[in-house]
């Protein structure tokens, strides 16, 4: 299994930008990168497109998916407005580097809608959208794992996509999110291991469920996540992805970024080693 890095990991260390991500991920042997949506824009006030895909012709590492287009279901027309506008950003910078996903994040703080009116308008809003991207770009929808999100288990997400029906469209699962809302093993494997798209890898402190913030990941196997239930079940549903490394760890943001790289490599390879080879 590749492995891969989501540049939240290091997002808050002192010197972190797109291109020290992209040099220190090649220098500690990562496969492919998940680039922030904040991180390409601040890299394209001084660089361009043509720059950022020269280098990943001549390097190893390679582009794995735009992170994230932010809150793209239950919006007004202002800001459906802005999902078209960040979306059109998106493909632009999928054609030019080659990168061929990007990750949408459902909106949080909905109130009084039914999950079935939920699911009904991701749907509307997933099939839209991959008519906008086109087959050539994959669109990974991400639950998130906090009681305010519209979208917020795997079988949630799950049950959108199904319906959604697109080749181009299908899951991220993060375990920080699986674990937190308590979404069932049993819903993951009854799923199609080809379409989980995206696999985030973190772990959580030993808190009451829902209750944690980002600020609450770990390193894989420092935590209370069933690493072991979801990477069975993600194996026996066929999964052949890219496992990523993603943290929001404060304490992590306080490391120098070669070593906080340097250690999310380490946690990454020996967590496949562990539990896919």
């Amino acid at each position: 299994m590749k492995i891969g890095f989501n540049e939240a990991t290091a997002l808050e260390c002192k010197g972190q930008s797109l291109m020290a991500d992209l040099e220190a991920c090649e220098k500690y042997g990562f496969d492919y990168i998940e680039i922030r949506f904040d991180c390409v824009k601040d890299y394209l006030k001084d660089h361009t497109l043509e720059e950022l895909a020269e280098w990943f012709q001549n390097h190893h590492l390679k582009p794995w998916a735009y992170n994230t287009l932010i809150f793209f279901n239950q919006r007004d027309e202002a800001g459906v407005k802005e999902i078209d506008a960040e979306t059109e950003f998106i493909i632009k910078v999928c054609k030019a580097i080659d990168m061929k996903m990007l990750i949408a994040v459902p909106s949080f703080d909905v109130k009084d809608i039914s999950v079935t009116d939920i699911k009904e308008e991701a749907v509307d809003r997933l099939r839209y959208l991959s008519d906008k991207v086109g087959s050539g770009i994959k669109i990974s929808l991400e639950f998130c794992g906090a009681p305010n999100c519209s979208i917020n288990q795997f079988g949630t997400a799950y049950d959108v996509v199904k319906a959604v029906n697109r080749e181009n469209v299908g899951v991220t699962l993060d375990t920080f999110h699986f674990h937190e809302m308590c979404s069932k093993l049993e819903d993951l494997r009854n799923a199609d291991g080809k379409k989980i798209f995206a696999y985030h890898l973190n772990d959580c402190e030993d808190l009451p469920l829902g209750s944690c913030g980002d600020d609450k990941r770990l390193w894989p196997g420092e935590g209370v996540v069933d690493h072991s239930g979801i990477a069975k079940a993600l194996k026996e549903i066929g999964f052949d992805g890219v496992c990523t490394i993603e943290e929001f760890r404060p304490e992590y943001y306080e490391m120098t970024h070669d070593e906080n790289v340097k250690k999310a490599a380490e946690v990454t390879r020996s967590f496949v080693a562990k539990y896919f080879e």
